[in-house]
């Protein structure tokens, strides 16, 4: 090209806008870049202009790329236009941090999080929560604290011998952060309590006691149609409580037996039978062991039974030998008396009851004519007033025995006034130990007394009873009388009128008072 006589505006490349400002969307920004540009364009004379014919390159752009330099705008700061650049602009270059800047943050970011972690679980916002303190605390206050900790409970007890409905322990124990629906276990304090025995054998049932905690376990047989062995009973009963110090008493089964009663009284004897499951029966006779004891039985002691069979016992009989063994009165217990006076064909006459001691006094005669008082006085046959009834059969005691004999009843011998007549009552009595005698003769002429009267009188002690024997009358009339009471019943009468004799003071009372 030719040289251009205009004057041409050359700037640094400094000072030339950024294409990427171009781009700049705030239009301030734009303004007052433009400003900052027109502020460095110098003044200049305007050139004058010869038209060329043609335009090329940038001259040849039409608006709004270009528009021909006007001087005067030269000095006007105008609005930049935002020209988009054909050239695509390279990305802004993005400063990196340095390494240990990043690992710094990092760890920033992991103590930040650790920091959260923790606060968060000793607030116990995740973790599970802390198991309180129950353990000592009854139950149901066991059970309301750990439901308001958010904790699902469930009970097992431990049987003990104290502090019942306490809470001994607890799982998860106290303390221990565990997770709530998971729940909690408490053990509390329970009652050992009588387990289900009864039907087990022996063994089975004492180890059942054993594991419940018991101590003290006792057995007892029992007769039974269970198989032997079995257990029939516990006391105390299944079901209640108890501590392991208890004792335990199992009833076991064995077969029914008749068990061994010799030499046992009546009464024992059929109380020993219905307790072992069997019937009593029994057969008095004559025997010399002991009145009212059983002598043997039948079956055999030791004989397998079913249970309810009859077991007659044999009892020595605990009647006197015949109504005139007075001695064995005393033996007898008065019901029995009553029973055997009655069997012997003797009527009640009288009865009635000593105010002192609460004796019998009571009154029997049979048909021949003998008459068997039950007196505490047996020296006098005197009796009077209303009668009471069966004294004897209503258990009045027996303080002393009088016999008078009928006529049909004496034994041979018995009516002759003589020391061999005495001893033939003494036979027929069962009296023995004869201590002395005394006649009429020796009784008036102490008394000063004088009639018709003729008896012989004898006494004796057989160990703690003192016996007498009266034979004789008044007159035609003569009597038979034998009799015994306890030897205290003599020794209390005051026998200084008659020498001290208990012979003479008998045959006086009998024959003179009675």
């Amino acid at each position: 090209m030719g040289e251009k006589n205009d004057r041409t505006v050359r700037m640094r490349p400094e000072d030339l806008p950024d294409p990427a400002a171009t781009r700049i969307a705030d239009p301030d920004a734009t303004r007052a870049a433009a400003t900052r540009v027109a502020a460095r364009v110098p003044a200049v004379d305007a050139p004058v202009t010869t038209h060329m014919p043609g335009r090329d390159g940038i001259d040849a752009l039409s608006d709004p790329y270009f528009s021909p330099a006007v001087p005067a705008d030269l000095t006007t700061a105008r609005p930049v236009v935002a020209i988009e650049s054909p050239v695509e602009s390279l990305p802004e270059r993005r400063r990196r941090l340095p390494r240990w800047a990043v690992v710094l943050l990092a760890l920033l970011a992991v103590l930040a999080a650790a920091a959260v972690a923790y606060l968060t679980y000793e607030n116990e916002l995740w973790g599970g929560k802390t198991v309180p303190d129950v353990v000592g605390l009854t139950e149901q206050e066991a059970r309301v604290t750990l439901e308001n900790a958010g904790f699902a409970v469930e009970v097992e007890y431990r049987a003990g011998d104290g502090d019942f409905g306490t809470v001994l322990s607890v799982d998860p124990g106290e303390g221990v952060r565990s997770d709530p629906a998971a729940g909690v276990t408490l053990v509390v304090a329970g009652e050992r309590v009588i387990p289900s025995v009864v039907g087990l054998s022996e063994e089975e049932a004492k180890q059942a006691l054993y594991d419940a905690g018991a101590a003290n376990v006792q057995v007892t047989r029992q007769s039974s149609d269970e198989p032997a062995g079995t257990v029939l009973s516990v006391s105390p009963a299944e079901g209640e409580a108890f501590v392991s110090d208890d004792e335990i008493t199992l009833t076991v089964a064995q077969p029914y037996a008749v068990p061994d009663l010799t030499g046992m009284a009546e009464g024992e004897a059929l109380a020993a039978l219905e307790e072992a499951g069997l019937v009593g029966e029994v057969a008095y006779v004559e025997s010399d062991a002991e009145k009212g004891t059983v002598v043997e039985s039948d079956p055999a002691p030791g004989a397998e039974v079913a249970g309810g069979t009859t077991v007659t016992l044999s009892v020595s009989s605990p009647y006197p030998a015949s109504s005139a063994h007075l001695l064995e009165y005393f033996d007898a217990e008065p019901e029995q008396l009553s029973r055997y006076l009655a069997d012997e064909g003797f009527s009640l006459r009288y009865g009635a009851i000593y105010v002192s001691g609460g004796n019998a006094h009571a009154v029997y005669a049979n048909d021949v004519g003998d008459v068997l008082q039950i007196t505490n006085s047996p020296e006098s046959g005197h009796y009077d007033g209303s009668s009471d009834g069966d004294v004897l059969a209503r258990g009045a005691g027996v303080g002393g025995v009088r016999l008078a004999f009928s006529e049909a009843s004496l034994p041979e011998g018995g009516g002759r006034e003589s020391e061999a007549g005495v001893r033939a009552i003494m036979a027929a009595c069962g009296f023995e130990g004869l201590v002395g005698t005394c006649t009429q003769d020796d009784v008036m002429a102490r008394l000063g007394a004088d009639g018709d009267w003729h008896f012989i009188c004898a006494y004796g002690q057989q160990g703690d009873y003192t016996w007498a024997v009266r034979i004789g009358g008044y007159g035609s009339n003569t009597g038979v009388v034998a009799m015994v009471a306890p030897t205290t019943h003599f020794e209390e009468q005051d026998l200084s009128r008659f020498g001290g004799s208990v012979c003479e003071y008998v045959a006086y009372i009998d024959l003179f008072t009675g």
